[in-house]
């Protein structure tokens, strides 16, 4: 895609959102106000940065879902799950070129299992449904770390539960780093102008988390949770701040705002070439996006969801409504320094140079997306929908065939590019991706790189990520094997947990 075909979509994204970046707009018709908005606003929390133990090139981490208690809501004490603590897990780094040696350990009193979202990792380490665990078990996936610096993010892929288990709270970041990261001119001071932003949502029924199921909506929540709380502040010590924010949430769509320019440096899999400033951009459940931004010394900006731009697609009623893409949230006040630590502002000309794939020849694929089902069939855990038997890139054609509902589409173990849309309108196509909307009555053409780790025993996942339509059969599976390779998959109770 040119950059002149790709500012025009900028442009399309961005007409008409001038009134709703407007300080001070409140809710929108029908929206009720989320829990929590008239407190005060409370520091935002840090997740720890875990960098595991190193030893040669190998880097071990141990991860224990565990249940616990949190003040999601100031003053409320909540029952959660989270990765070694009480809610959500500490963000995992890791460097290309590593041996990852991972331990997970399930304390929580269902099956679990961990997906490494964006990940390009072996199919036995993917942490896809066949591979959940018991409690009181433990799992030990190992991979090599082989592509290039990004955002990714890890929560539980449990077959049917997906959702429930993310929103009470199993997710946390993972960084990638490397060398050319490293040398980007980034802000890489983690905590300090380096800020993970995690956005969930939650519903409360008293002090609990409302685990009540929509039979439409799922378990979209009412309330905006930005790394684990309510209404956060971050103040930070330097003008120019680099956040990565990960849509957690299992079925909200979020158009971004601050009221002022925002540079994206990186998308889900990895740095553009070179920044590129929007006003706003729309994260579907699932994806990343990395941005900076310039904040003037001693003032306060806010990071809002200002609604999706003409309905996400959908016309203008109840399921629009339902799906809350015209509510808007203040989701986090970014507080200026004190003084201006950086007067040249966000300087950063090149970032890194990204390659690119040639599309001729490649093996093409076709997904119709329709209610809870992909090519008119339901997840099924014995089936294996198509073999990756060479590496190299593929197109795949992917086409929500529904009026009436939004869906997006992740892929396991792979990044794509986008070759074009038919039928519908994409904000923001630049770079590469895992995870992409396809808005109602679309199809979008998608170039794809999957990670080629042959074996005929483990499948990867491909499913729309509206986590409430994976649950309930919106996903298939595929296996990577060598040319007349048998492929038999291990079911689940069979990998030795």
């Amino acid at each position: 895609m040119s950059r002149r075909m790709f500012f025009k979509g900028i442009v399309i994204a961005t007409a008409g959102v001038a009134a709703a970046c407007a300080p001070g707009n409140g809710p929108i018709r029908g929206q009720e106000t989320p829990q929590g908005a008239d407190a005060e606003p409370r520091p935002l929390p840090i997740p720890p940065l875990y960098t595991g133990e190193l030893d040669g090139d190998t880097r071990s981490f141990e991860l224990t879902a565990q249940k616990g208690q949190f003040e999601i809501l100031p003053g409320t004490t909540t029952d959660t799950w989270g990765f070694n603590g009480a809610w959500l897990g500490p963000t995992l780094y890791m460097r290309r070129g590593e041996k990852i040696n991972m331990t997970v350990h399930n304390e929580v009193d269902e099956p679990t299992v961990v997906h490494w979202h964006g990940v390009h990792l072996p199919a036995a380490a993917d942490g896809g449904p066949a591979l959940a665990f018991n409690p009181g078990e433990s799992w030990n996936p190992t991979w090599t770390v082989d592509q290039p610096a990004s955002t990714c993010w890890y929560h539980p892929h449990t077959h049917g539960v997906s959702a429930l288990h993310a929103y009470r709270g199993l997710a946390g970041g993972l960084v990638i780093a490397d060398e050319a990261a490293d040398n980007a001119g980034l802000p890489s001071d983690y905590g300090v102008d380096d800020i993970p932003v995690i956005i969930t949502d939650a519903k409360f029924d008293g002090d609990n988390l409302d685990e009540t199921i929509d039979p439409t909506y799922g378990l979209l929540g009412n309330t905006p949770v930005i790394n684990g709380i309510t209404k956060p502040f971050f103040q930070a010590e330097r003008n120019v701040v680099r956040l990565r924010i990960v849509n957690g949430a299992t079925m909200r769509l979020h158009n971004l705002s601050l009221g002022i320019p925002m540079h994206v440096v990186g998308t889900d899999q990895g740095l553009l070439d070179a920044p590129i400033e929007v006003d706003s951009i729309l994260l579907t459940p699932g994806e990343r996006v990395e941005v900076l931004v310039d904040l003037a010394a001693n003032e306060t900006f806010t990071l809002r969801s200002i609604g999706v731009p003409n309905n996400g697609g959908l016309q203008e009623g109840e399921i629009a409504d339902g799906f809350g893409l015209n509510e808007r949230f203040d989701l986090l006040e970014l507080r200026g320094p004190a003084e201006v630590t950086d007067p040249s502002g966000i300087t950063v000309n090149q970032l890194v140079a990204m390659d690119t794939l040639d599309p001729a020849g490649a093996v093409e694929r076709e997904f119709r997306l329709n209610g809870f089902q992909i090519n008119e069939q339901s997840m099924d855990l014995n089936r294996v929908d198509f073999v990756v038997e060479k590496p190299g890139p593929e197109v795949w054609t992917v086409t929500n065939e529904n009026a009436d509902w939004p869906h997006n589409f992740h892929i396991h173990n792979a990044r794509f590019q986008v070759l074009g849309i038919d039928g519908g309108e994409l904000a923001f196509t630049a770079g590469w991706h895992d995870t992409i909307d396809i808005p109602p009555l679309s199809t979008v053409k998608l170039l794809v790189d999957i990670g080629f780790y042959p074996d005929p025993t483990h499948a990867y996942m491909y499913h729309c990520h509206m986590l409430f339509h994976e649950d309930s059969g919106m996903m298939g599976q595929y296996v990577v094997a060598e040319p007349g390779q048998t492929v038999e998959l291990k079911q689940p109770g069979e990998h030795g947990h």
